[in-house]
């Protein structure tokens, strides 16, 4: 009988220990990557017609320091076939580093850019990202869109 119980505790004792050392264990699987935080999108974009062309205004979202660089998407189409409601066919136009001379500072958070290389009697619509430095870019912001009136 002694033989027994010993064979019953070296085999519950066997077992035990297996469920505990898998227990611990855990599931071993691939790594997962840190999660990749993109700047938010532009909430305040904005177009308006002026003499030198169409002036773009928007405010930096997020926190100081994280946005290096902004992209700048447009669309264009003739006055007639303009459909401002409509989806618009945006392409990259120009990616501006913050420090950019051509993008001007308003106020402590806010810029503006002169799109010059616009025609009269067209519709344009913008979109802007903002990027960090590794070139990662949030969400667009909603459109801004403008005819340029014939001068």
């Amino acid at each position: 009988m002694l033989k027994r119980h010993r064979i019953l505790c070296g085999v519950l004792g066997g077992v035990l220990f297996g469920v505990l050392l898998y227990a611990g264990c855990g599931k071993k699987g691939d790594p997962i990557p840190p999660r990749l935080i993109l700047p938010p999108a532009i909430a305040d974009l904005t177009a308006d017609s002026v003499a030198e062309g169409i002036l773009l205004g928007w405010s930096a979202p997020g926190p100081d320091g994280r946005i290096d660089h902004f992209r700048i998407l447009r669309s264009d189409a003739a006055a007639d076939q303009a459909c401002p409601g409509c989806p618009q066919d945006y392409r990259p136009f120009a990616t501006l580093k913050v420090a950019d001379q051509t993008l001007q500072r308003a106020g402590e958070r806010g810029f503006r850019y002169v799109d010059a290389a616009v025609a009269a009697g067209r519709f344009y619509s913008y979109r802007v990202s903002a990027c960090d430095s590794q070139g990662h870019c949030g969400e667009p912001s909603a459109p801004a869109q403008r005819f340029r009136e014939k001068r």
